[in-house]
């Protein structure tokens, strides 16, 4: 769908032409007052708004006074809201990025317009500026309105924005693994995390002469819960881009309003890279929720050399992928996006409760640890990509058997992984394995 808007007041059919445009999916970039530029958007037209306005701090925005009487800014904000909420669609939201200072007079301002607020959210980050006469500010209020509280009634994608959840991931607490969504949660109401904090200093996605830029996983996690593929998403502040560049990037239209024609242009060059993070892979998802609908209160280690726990880990994920319309994946994919997950840190702190037999002064696990170290320093492949491909793991176990015929090679596999955490071993590094007999790396 192609975005039209047309010059309102003079009769005529003229459209209003964006400063910057990009195609597939559409984007529009306005240079101007978003007040005057709102007037010509269709009413309702909009699906999501984003808005993270000027906060009057006296912030150098180039042609942009900040440092308004407080009464004119009040109606500034006002005026800016009445225009998003006129071309918000009946099913949309807006979310407003405010500090404290300005947080109460807008949250009774959308009541006052019979808006429902579903959730007053926290970004918390850590790097707050420097002073004596309060408390360091180490938030932003993230303001989420709609026209219904109904989910029914308004865009809203739980499952598009799951996170691992505590008691699944610090508890092993088997409640969790009976919910419909097994191990992971709707994000709490306090955003922070990895990538979560103010992007400065030497941050990969820093633009320079930008100001208060919002972080791109904060994006994603409004873009993605509040809209859908082909959707329009409206920022009637661009600033440095996010909103367009994350929007593009997750296959959403939308419209980008900056009053500066400098920082439009700097923006638009941002929008035209896409995003400096990778966002988040529908098949980690899939592979995210089969990991905790099976592991148990077990490691990603313990599901991947377990013979049992692996199978119901891989059957899940073909479920998940067909539930999602994804493509089939081997087993190796699986096997080794998972261990990429844990890596991350993207599955949180998964408990694994040690099983009967395997504690480490057993005397078989003794045992198991010296077939393990004399395999380990003859094998050609890494230990977790060994354990994560079929055919590498296959010839493991049967060198492990033709060293020790009879023995349990899962606890061979075990003592394997225990001697690749070992601090020191091969110069420090994780999961480095020397020359040996052919177990080659792919």
């Amino acid at each position: 769908m192609v975005l039209s808007l047309k010059v309102a007041g003079n009769g005529s059919n003229e459209v209003m032409k964006p400063k910057y445009h990009l195609t597939d999916p559409e984007t529009h970039i306005y240079v101007g007052d978003n007040r005057e530029i709102l007037r010509q958007i269709p009413e309702g037209s909009v699906d999501l708004v984003f808005a993270d306005p000027p906060f009057n701090w006296d912030v150098n925005y180039g042609v942009w006074k900040d440092d308004m009487p407080r009464e004119d800014y009040l109606k500034f904000t006002r005026e800016w809201i009445d225009a998003c909420l006129r071309v918000l669609a009946p099913h949309g939201s807006i979310w407003i990025n405010i500090p404290d200072d300005s947080a109460a007079e807008v949250v009774m301002h959308l009541k006052e317009k019979k808006m429902t607020m579903i959730n007053w959210c926290i970004w918390h980050f850590r790097f707050g500026q420097c002073r004596n006469a309060n408390f360091i500010v180490s938030k932003v209020h993230v303001l989420y309105f709609a026209r219904d509280k109904d989910p029914t009634k308004r865009r809203w994608n739980p499952d598009a924005i799951l996170e691992p959840s505590d008691r699944a991931t610090m508890y092993a607490d088997a409640r969790t693994r009976k919910t419909q969504t097994p191990g992971l949660r709707v994000p709490l109401d306090v955003w922070y995390g990895q990538y979560w904090g103010r992007v400065q200093g030497n941050n990969k996605e820093r633009r320079a002469n930008h100001e208060n830029q919002i972080p791109e996983v904060y994006m994603e996690r409004v873009i993605r819960a509040c809209s859908s593929e082909g959707d329009l998403v409206l920022d009637p502040f661009l600033g440095s881009g996010t909103t367009c560049t994350v929007a593009r990037a997750l296959n959403r239209r939308s419209i980008g309003i900056e009053v500066s024609e400098a920082i439009a242009g700097s923006a638009f060059e941002r929008i035209k890279n896409g995003p400096a993070r990778s966002l988040t892979d529908p098949f980690e998802g899939a592979i995210m929720r089969a990991f905790f609908s099976v592991h148990d209160g077990e490691s990603t280690e313990e599901v991947i050399v377990n013979d049992v726990l692996r199978e119901k880990f891989l059957a899940a994920c073909v479920s998940e992928f067909k539930r999602r319309g994804l493509p089939e994946a081997e087993e190796l994919q699986c096997n080794w996006a998972l261990e990429a997950l844990r890596k991350a840190g993207k599955l949180g702190r998964v408990s694994s409760k040690r099983k009967k037999g395997v504690a480490p002064n057993d005397a078989d696990f003794a045992r198991a640890k010296e077939i393990a170290s004399a395999l380990v320093s003859r094998c050609r492949a890494t230990v977790d990509k060994t354990m994560c491909d079929p055919s590498l793991r296959q010839k493991f176990d049967e060198e492990a058997r033709r060293i020790a015929p009879g023995f349990d090679v899962y606890l061979v596999r075990k003592a394997a992984l225990g001697i690749r955490k070992r601090p020191g071993r091969h110069g420090g590094r994780e999961d480095v394995i020397s020359a040996g007999f052919d177990l080659v790396q792919r």
